[in-house]
C-alpha cells in the first residue's frame, strides 16, 4: 500500500530515506576527496586573485549588480550537489529487511502429579508435599518456554487436568487450583496415571516425549499396574523421569480433628518400581528427601532434555539508489543549460 502524499506521508517518506543502509559503504570514502575539493575551491574563491580591470567610480560596479550577477556566484553548487548525490548513489543506499524462521524441535511433556492424602506429609517444611510439588512444577514450566506441556493428577484414580498445551500461562493457573480434593478417591494408582498420560501423547509429534512423574507412594489402586504402563510408555518411545519425594518411616501430618496437634504416621515407598518404570523407558529415577534436594532434580532433568529451536535469518535489501542517480543527473544538467543560457558568457 503506497503511503499518501500528504504531509503526514511526506514526513513518513523522509524518515524512511534516512533510515538507510549501504550495500557498498566503501564507496562513501569519496566524500574525502569529495569536501577537499570543496575546500579549495571556497579557499580559492576567498584568497585567490582575479585579474583587475580598473574603473573610475565604484558606481558603475553598483549599477551592473543585477540578479544574474548576484546568483552566478551559486552556480557551482549546482555541481557540488550533483557530485555528491552522484557518490551517494554509488554507494547504494536502500532498506534492508530481515525476517526469521523458527522451527521449533521442542518437547512433549506430561506430568503426572500425585495428590493423594499421603502428600500433606510435613516432612518438607514449611510447607507440605503438594505444597513444594506445586512450586517445583510451575518452577519448570516457566523454564520450557518452547515445549507443550500437559498435567494428569491422580489419587486414587487418574484425571486429566490439561492437554498438552504451549499455554504456559492457563497451566499454571490449573496447577495453583489443585489441592487434596481434586481426586475425590484417596490411594496411589501410579500405573492408571501413566497409562493415561501415554494416551495423551500417542498422536505428538514431537522430537521427544517425556513423563515426569512426582509421587511419595507405592501403587495400591487402579487396574493397571506401573510395569504393564511402563511398557506401553516404552512401545511408544516414552521417557519416564520419576521423582520419588518425603521421607521414608514416621512422617508428621496434620491432625483433621485439631485437637490432639499433629498426628505421625509410617510412609510406605516403592523405589524399586518406580526406578524400574523409569530405566526401562529410558529415563532416570530420583530420590527428594528434602526440598532442596527436588529443585536439584528437577533441574537436572531440565539440562537432560532440553529442546532445540531452528532459528533462520533472511535478509532482503531494496535499493534506493535510483533517486540520488536521477537528482545527480538532474542538477548535472541544470546547471549546462543555466551556464549555457540564462548565465551565457561573452567571449
Amino acid at each position: 500500500m503506497k503511503k499518501p502524499w500528504g504531509l503526514p506521508g511526506i514526513y513518513g517518506r523522509l524518515l524512511d530515506m534516512w533510515q538507510l543502509e549501504f550495500k557498498h559503504p566503501y564507496a562513501l570514502l569519496l566524500l574525502v576527496p569529495y569536501a577537499l575539493m570543496i575546500f579549495w575551491y571556497l579557499y580559492g574563491r576567498v584568497y585567490g586573485h582575479d585579474s583587475v580591470i580598473a574603473v573610475s567610480s565604484e558606481k558603475i560596479i553598483d549599477k551592473r549588480k543585477t540578479f544574474r550577477v548576484r546568483t552566478y556566484r551559486y552556480v557551482p553548487a549546482l555541481r557540488f550537489l550533483a557530485i555528491l548525490f552522484l557518490i551517494i548513489a554509488l554507494a547504494r543506499p536502500g532498506q534492508g529487511i530481515h525476517y526469521s524462521s523458527i522451527k521449533n524441535l521442542g518437547i512433549d511433556i506430561m506430568v503426572v502429579l500425585d495428590v493423594s492424602g499421603s502428600m500433606a506429609g510435613e516432612d518438607f517444611q514449611p510447607k507440605n508435599r503438594l505444597a513444594v510439588a506445586k512450586d517445583v512444577v510451575r518452577d519448570f514450566i516457566k523454564k520450557r518456554e518452547s515445549d507443550r506441556i500437559g498435567m494428569v493428577i491422580f489419587a486414587g484414580e487418574a484425571y486429566l487436568q490439561c492437554p498438552l498445551t504451549s499455554e504456559h500461562d492457563m497451566l499454571t493457573d490449573l496447577a495453583d487450583e489443585i489441592d487434596f480434593d481434586s481426586v475425590s478417591v484417596d490411594g496411589t494408582a501410579i500405573g492408571d496415571a501413566l497409562a493415561l498420560a501415554a494416551s495423551r501423547m500417542m498422536d505428538s509429534k514431537a522430537k521427544s516425549r517425556i513423563i515426569l512423574l512426582i509421587t511419595d507412594g507405592m501403587n495400591n489402586r487402579g487396574t493397571i499396574d506401573p510395569e504393564t504402563a511402563a511398557e506401553t510408555c516404552k512401545d511408544l518411545g516414552i521417557k519416564i523421569y520419576s521423582v520419588g519425594i518425603g521421607s521414608e518411616g514416621r512422617v508428621s501430618y496434620p491432625n483433621p480433628g485439631g485437637f490432639f496437634g499433629k498426628r505421625y504416621l509410617v510412609n510406605h515407598f516403592d523405589p524399586a518400581m518406580l526406578e524400574q518404570a523409569s530405566s526401562l523407558t529410558g529415563g532416570k529415577f530420583y530420590r527428594a528427601t528434602s526440598s532442596g534436594v527436588f529443585w536439584d532434580n528437577m533441574k537436572e532433568i531440565n539440562m537432560l532434555e532440553k529442546s532445540e529451536v531452528d532459528l533462520k535469518i533472511y535478509h532482503e535489501f531494496y535499493d534506493k539508489f535510483e533517486i540520488f542517480l536521477i537528482l545527480a543527473v538532474s542538477l548535472f544538467f541544470v546547471e549546462i543549460l543555466m551556464r549555457s543560457a540564462y548565465y551565457r558568457k561573452i567571449p
